[in-house]
């Protein structure tokens, strides 16, 4: 197998991808500059994605001796199109910072499932005819086949794995509840975004890497990033 994924370093955030009313901004390091130069790229890369999403920010993995500017963090956020509502976890000190802010305190573990073992009625979904750009297929509980091509600003989601043996073009979600060894596979791959159980990468990130034209490829999760290899 050929890796051609790359680690990202000094990463002061990551988004959370899936079938789910709003996003979840995973706050790893207290750097608003960088938070917004590293905005800045990932926006112009997915416009569509991120215009108008709503946002929790999950405070489980930042210093517990940090405190926010939560109201500089909303307004940079609105800056680029994308909506804050609240935050999760956290101290309370951070907490009431928050809601000084007007940010709800929520709690993501009974609003988000990450389940890693599939349902009892699991159940292939196969489509034959193109997908259309617009379009969104979402096989709920399994696993989701394509035997024709993904126009892009086309949306495909699946519970379990995500096959595609046509072209693959606009956005491709896999273990959208939280299924962590889901993975995609596929042969052309220029997708306008990837995502596994919430972790992603977008077509910047994709043009960057040495992807072979004509081969095939399966995509996974390995320590909370997504791999590509050729099978």
């Amino acid at each position: 197998m050929l890796p051609l994924s790359e680690t990202q370093t000094n990463q002061a955030f990551q988004f959370r991808a899936g079938y789910t009313s709003c996003l979840t901004f995973e706050f790893l390091q207290h750097d608003l500059a960088l938070v917004d130069q590293q905005l800045m790229s990932m926006v112009s890369s997915a416009p569509d994605f991120f215009q108008g999403a709503v946002v929790v920010i999950d405070l489980s993995k930042l210093s517990q001796e940090i405190i926010v500017e939560f109201a500089e963090l909303k307004s940079l956020m609105r800056k680029h199109g994308i909506v804050t509502i609240g935050v999760s976890g956290g101290t309370k000190l951070q907490q009431h910072a928050a809601k000084q802010a007007s940010l709800a305190v929520v709690n993501l573990s009974k609003t988000i499932r990450r389940d890693k073992e599939a349902p009892v009625a699991w159940q292939t979904k196969l489509v034959t005819q193109p997908i259309r750009s617009g379009v969104q297929i979402y096989a709920k509980s399994g696993d989701l086949i394509v035997t024709n091509q993904v126009s892009s600003g086309a949306e495909l989601l699946a519970d379990g794995h995500i096959h595609i043996y046509g072209c693959l073009r606009g956005r491709v979600l896999a273990g959208v509840n939280g299924n962590e060894a889901a993975r995609i596979f596929c042969r052309a791959l220029d997708a306008e975004l990837i995502a596994i159980a919430g972790c992603y990468l977008t077509r910047d990130d994709l043009t960057s890497m040495s992807i072979p034209a004509d081969q095939l490829l399966q995509i996974h999760l390995e320590n909370d990033k997504l791999k590509i290899e050729t099978l």
